[in-house]
């Protein structure tokens, strides 16, 4: 039997009873870090055996992991900290245990995001998780697009070396948008951060720990009016655009009458 176990984020108090009778009782414990892990099971003293999982070996690991459930054995997977498969090793295994038809579960427990989302008092009613933000330019741009056209929460994990530059892309893209910096979860520096983001430079926001990014659903309403329709379309020409394509991308977006879209064209 294979489990996947969810570890504390922060304080190792944040750990289920349940977490703890399978780790003791587990065979093997596959994890990130042997060393991080080491850590947690030395504070419930549990003495089962660890081996490295991580984002570079993941694959190598699949058949001597499924070799060793087939031989009965009890196997942990873990993450240094949370649920594991989320922006942590463990998805690619699971299919493979499907596709194989090996006996799983999953022990829930912590998790950064969620955690964070609650602490934000951001719309919670629907949102969207993306893992972490993307690092180039190129994705960054097309991902602000469905973030402008998405009414919901969206969350990100963020590296403290990567924040600043994340959050000056926001507050050149948009700016008015409310964000939140959530840092160190059920840690003794547990911080969070929630402002515009324009004003982020006005925060004193620390580049260090473990961090959840968020920015709330944005409730703008813009008024379609022939101006708005004109700098719509000189921005997708200036992109390379024909009119004829700019007028079909408009019509979908607006839901606005075909002919007068071309009428503005002409103003053009």
């Amino acid at each position: 039997m294979i489990y996947f176990v969810s570890t504390p984020i922060g304080n190792l108090e944040d750990i289920t009873l349940r977490a703890i009778k399978t780790l003791e009782s587990s065979d093997i414990i596959y994890c990130e870090d042997t060393r991080t892990s080491k850590k947690l099971l030395d504070a419930y003293d549990i003495k089962a055996k660890l081996s490295s999982y991580h984002k570079f070996n993941e694959k190598e690991r699949l058949d001597e992991i499924i070799s060793k459930a087939l031989d009965g054995l009890t196997i942990s997977i873990i993450s240094d900290a949370g649920m594991p498969a989320i922006s942590d090793p463990g998805n690619i295994l699971i299919n493979s245990l499907i596709e194989n038809s090996i006996e799983y579960t999953v022990l829930p427990g912590p998790s950064a995001f969620t955690t964070a989302l609650v602490l934000s008092g951001f719309d919670n009613s629907e949102f969207k998780f993306f893992g972490f933000f993307p690092s180039k330019d190129k994705d960054r741009k097309n991902l602000i697009e469905k973030i402008k056209k998405d009414s919901c929460t969206t969350i990100f994990y963020e590296s403290p070396h990567r924040i600043f530059k994340t959050l000056e892309f926001l507050s050149e893209n948009i700016s008015d948008h409310n964000i939140a910096v959530v840092r160190e979860i059920s840690k003794i520096y547990e911080d969070i951060k929630i402002f515009k983001a324009k004003d982020y430079k006005d925060m004193d926001i620390v580049d260090k720990g473990e961090i959840v990014l968020l920015i709330d659903k944005y409730d703008k309403i813009e008024v379609v009016d022939d101006e708005f329709i004109k700098d719509k379309m000189l921005k997708l020409l200036s992109e390379g655009l024909t009119k004829k394509s700019a007028i079909k991308i408009l019509q979908k977006e607006l839901n606005i009458n075909k002919n007068k879209l071309y009428d503005i064209s002409l103003e053009i």
